[in-house]
């Protein structure tokens, strides 16, 4: 029972983690709204949006995380890379081309398959949203990590997540 306790020590404190780091997102966001409200000017749609509290960066930016990479992507592997049903999917990128951030397109190998790609107002908020992390994470390691502790923890996380991706496959 003793040889339990040290991997149940550090699973609470993992998951302590973990919860820390939806409370630092769950700030994050709101200062990402904020922020880009502040300091980016858009055009009007996209403006309407920033000052809307109904906008959700976090689902705009997974989405436009999983297409910005590919150029463009069919509706079944956003589906598949969110993890969510074809009508969720559907009920997103709805949402997402109704902001101007995405536009649909026909496949020119199959008229059934409907492509999803960013528009230029999708790829600048992503873009802005990129920048904001990296300057925000920049910051936060710099000022609370010497260089040998990054080293570390960049270590740490990579096997974390190596061991994540072996498990979901």
């Amino acid at each position: 029972m003793t040889e339990d306790l040290p991997a149940k020590t550090y699973t609470e404190q993992v998951i302590s983690i973990i919860e820390g780091f939806v409370q630092m997102w769950i700030k994050f966001e709101s200062m990402l709204h904020t922020e880009l409200a502040r300091t980016h000017k858009l055009n009007s749609k996209a403006s309407t949006e920033i000052n809307n509290e109904e906008t959700n960066y976090t689902l705009f930016y997974r989405a436009s995380s999983i297409i910005y990479p590919r150029g463009q992507i069919t509706m079944g592997e956003l589906s598949a890379a969110l993890s969510v049903t074809f009508s969720k999917a559907t009920r997103i990128i709805n949402w997402l081309v109704d902001s101007g951030y995405v536009k649909r397109l026909p496949d020119a190998h199959d008229r059934r398959i409907v492509r999803v790609a960013l528009t230029d107002d999708g790829l600048n908020l992503h873009q802005r949203i990129n920048t904001y992390i990296t300057e925000r994470v920049q910051e936060l390691l710099t000022s609370s990590l010497n260089e040998d502790e990054r080293r570390i923890l960049f270590t740490l996380i990579h096997k974390v997540a190596s061991a994540l991706q072996e498990v979901a496959g």
